[in-house]
């Protein structure tokens, strides 16, 4: 009998949240009638600033489905995350940081839940191409 990975599975839970925050939230960001785009240019950001903050959000959700990719669509939400955090502090808002709090946490929890993954991916690659 297979032992059940219950690390594995249980990593499932933050990643399938992730998805559907940054699915949802990052395709809004597309939108000119979102409530992001009168925050963006509240916060005095270009339109393109804001579509490339939803490709973000949107590659690295859909890069969170993969074992492979997981760790590096956790990146890429840890850099959103903490660019939106920078944000609300440079703008005279830290008590709003607060937000990014629980994403932040969760895809640092995925980013190393899922680096074993990549680093063999990796290092398999490597080693074929040699």
């Amino acid at each position: 009998m297979k032992k059940i990975p219950w690390a594995d599975l249980a990593l499932w839970i933050p990643t399938l949240f992730l998805v559907y925050v940054f699915i949802s939230q990052g395709t809004a960001k597309f939108s000119e009638t979102s409530g992001w785009a009168r925050a963006f240019a509240v916060w005095h950001y270009p339109i393109w600033f804001r579509v490339l903050v939803g490709v973000c959000e949107v590659a690295g959700a859909a890069m969170l489905l993969t074992r492979r990719t997981a760790s590096i669509g956790a990146a890429l939400i840890v850099l959103v995350m903490l660019g939106a955090m920078g944000t609300h502090v440079s703008r005279g808002h830290p008590e709003q940081v607060t937000s990014e709090v629980v994403p932040l946490t969760l895809s640092l929890i995925v980013l190393r839940g899922r680096w074993s993954h990549f680093a063999r991916w990796v290092s398999g690659r490597r080693r074929s191409a040699a």
